[in-house]
C-alpha cells in the first residue's frame, strides 16, 4: 500500500506567497533606505545645485579654467573673495597690498557671468578710507566683504576686532545685509570677536575653517550657542592644512558627523584653494581639490588620486538633508534670502523622508 504524500497544493501557494512577502519587505527597506540616506537621488543621478561660499581667484586670466572644475564638480555659484598679494604670493613678508586690484578682478568677473560668481570684496581696514573703500566695491556690485584682520598673520594687538575706529565698518554691513566672510582665530581672539557678534546680531559672519577650532568642537559649540548670526565652513585652506584637516576629521568621523548633523543650519561648503596660474594648481588638481572636500562630506570612503594618505579613509557619509543645508539652504539664509532657504529646508526634508 503506497504512503500518502503530505505535500499539499496549497502548500506550494503558502510558500510561493511567503516568498513574495520576503522580496516586498526587501524592496521595502531598500527604499526606505534609499530616501533616508539620500541614496535615493544619488541612484537618478540627482546630484545637488552647489555653492562654494568661499575661494579667491588671481585674476580673469584663470576663469575659464575655474568655470571647467565647476562644471565637472557640479558647482553651480562660487564666491570669489579679494585677496592681498601677501596671501596671493606667499612668501613670508608682511603687508596689506595690491588688494584693489583683485577687488578689481573679482567684481569684473562677477559682471561677466552674475548667475555663477558672488564678489566679496577686501578690505584694509588700517587705511583710514576703508568704509569708502566698502561703499566703493558695493556700487560696483559687491554682495560682501572678506576680512583677515582675525587671522594670526594679519592681526593687529594695536587695531583689536572691535576697534571703535571698525564698528561703522560692521554697522553699514548689518544695516545693508551685507554678510561678512572674517577670518578669526577663534581661539586666540574670540573675546573680540564675540564682541562683533553681540552687537550686531542681524550681522551674518561666516568665520571660516571651523572658525579655526576643529580641534576644539566645544568651543565653537558655545560660539554657535550663544551667536545665531554665525555661520562657518567646512575648507581648511592651503593643501597642507587640509591634508591635516582631513585626516584628523577621518581618525574619529563620529563626533564630526555628529556635531556638523546638530548644526547643519551653520556649515557651508567651501573650498579656499586660491586660484591662481601656478602650474601646479592646474584643471585636474582643482577638480581632485573639489572633489575631495565634496567626499569628505558625502562618502563613508573617501577616493581620491590627490594625496595616497587620503586615498580609502572614511567620510562623514552626512544625510541629504544636512547636505542639501550645507550645499544650498544655509547660502541663501546667510545672504539674506530666507524665503528661499526655508523653501529649500522644506523641500530636503520632504525628499528625505517622503
Amino acid at each position: 500500500m503506497k504512503s500518502k504524500s503530505r505535500f499539499k497544493p496549497h502548500h506550494l501557494h503558502f510558500a510561493h506567497g511567503w516568498l513574495w512577502g520576503a522580496i516586498v519587505v526587501v524592496l521595502f527597506l531598500l527604499v526606505y533606505q534609499g530616501f533616508t540616506g539620500g541614496y535615493f537621488h544619488y541612484w537618478l543621478g540627482d546630484d545637488f545645485k552647489i555653492v562654494d561660499a568661499h575661494e579667491s581667484i588671481q585674476s580673469s586670466g584663470e576663469e575659464d579654467k575655474l568655470e571647467t572644475v565647476m562644471r565637472k564638480t557640479n558647482i553651480k555659484k562660487m564666491v570669489l573673495a579679494g585677496i592681498p598679494k601677501e596671501v596671493l604670493y606667499y612668501n613670508g613678508e608682511k603687508g596689506f597690498s595690491e588688494y584693489e586690484k583683485n577687488n578689481a578682478a573679482i567684481l569684473e568677473i562677477q559682471e561677466s557671468n552674475p548667475q555663477k560668481f558672488v564678489a566679496f570684496c577686501t578690505l584694509n581696514l588700517h587705511d583710514p578710507s576703508y568704509l569708502e573703500t566698502a561703499k566703493a566695491c558695493v556700487a560696483s556690485g559687491a554682495k560682501g566683504f572678506k576680512l583677515y584682520d582675525g587671522h594670526t598673520f594679519f592681526y593687529d594687538s594695536n587695531l583689536p576686532l572691535n576697534d571703535p575706529s571698525l564698528l561703522p565698518l560692521y554697522k553699514y554691513a548689518e544695516e545693508n545685509k551685507l554678510p561678512l566672510i572674517f577670518h578669526v582665530n577663534s581661539g586666540e581672539y574670540q573675546q573680540e570677536f564675540e564682541a562683533i557678534l553681540a552687537q550686531f546680531p542681524k550681522l551674518n559672519v561666516a568665520c571660516p575653517h571651523f572658525c579655526v577650532s576643529s580641534k576644539n568642537l566645544q568651543r565653537l559649540s558655545y560660539l554657535f550657542d550663544n551667536y545665531p548670526n554665525l555661520y562657518t565652513d567646512i575648507s581648511f585652506g592651503s593643501e597642507q592644512l587640509m591634508v591635516e584637516g582631513i585626516q584628523r576629521i577621518s581618525q574619529n568621523p563620529n563626533p564630526y558627523q555628529e556635531f556638523i548633523t546638530k548644526y547643519a543650519d551653520r556649515f557651508l561648503y567651501a573650498t579656499d584653494v586660491v586660484v591662481t596660474d601656478y602650474e601646479g594648481k592646474d584643471e585636474q588638481w582643482l577638480t581632485s581639490v573639489y572633489q575631495l572636500y565634496r567626499d569628505l562630506l558625502e562618502k563613508e570612503k573617501i577616493s581620491t588620486d590627490l594625496n595616497e594618505n587620503l586615498n580609502g579613509i572614511a567620510g562623514l557619509h552626512l544625510d541629504y538633508a544636512t547636505l542639501q543645508q550645507i550645499y544650498t539652504s544655509n547660502w541663501d539664509r546667510f545672504m539674506g534670502n530666507n524665503q528661499n532657504g526655508i523653501i529649500n529646508n522644506a523641500k530636503a526634508f520632504l525628499l528625505q523622508y517622503l
